[in-house]
């Protein structure tokens, strides 16, 4: 339901509202919390967040061109649930990972982006959604930077976006 409402409202704030929907919110927090924690390792923070947007982006161009992936919504949740399990990896293997699995999400996640990109207006439309997926992955970054070094914390963090991935695929 929350989807229709957001494609009916067109342009910006269809954008901006898509990665609050389902399971985009979660997958959006766990790479930036991945890419504080990466931060941790001596990595780049934004190389994850980065290679997702670029990926997203390049999964709209392949959408806008027509590209149909079948399953994209089980590949979706595949991402997420490799984004989760990788929380539960040790930071220095999960930081090289990270930009690649972040690509990867990020192209998935743009082709789910296939009917509402037919807005009125595509460019507001991908505007709004990069600034709410750098909001979200900002936040997550923060908060994977500040318990990156604390084994307890980063388990808890995961245990806690395993219950959000499993509550939101109940739903």
């Amino acid at each position: 339901m929350f989807g229709q409402v957001v494609t009916e409202l067109g342009g910006w704030w269809s954008g901006v509202l898509h990665p609050l929907d389902e399971h985009h919110l979660v997958l959006m927090l766990v790479v930036g919390v991945l890419a504080g924690i990466a931060t941790t390792q001596g990595r780049e923070p934004w190389i994850g967040p980065l290679a997702f947007i670029g990926g997203t982006l390049l999964g709209i161009a392949g959408a806008a061109a027509g590209l149909d992936v079948p399953f994209l919504e089980g590949a979706l949740v595949g991402g997420l649930v490799v984004g989760v399990a990788l929380m539960f990896a040790p930071p220095p293997r999960m930081s090289t990972v990270l930009p690649l699995a972040s690509l990867v999400g990020g192209t998935l996640h743009g082709l789910s982006y296939r009917g509402d990109v037919s807005t009125a207006d595509p460019v507001l439309y991908v505007l709004g959604f990069v600034f709410t997926t750098v909001l979200l992955q900002s936040f997550g970054a923060i908060t994977g930077s500040a318990i990156g070094r604390s084994v307890a914390a980063r388990r808890a963090a995961a245990v806690c976006a395993a219950a959000a991935t499993v509550a939101v695929l109940a739903v």
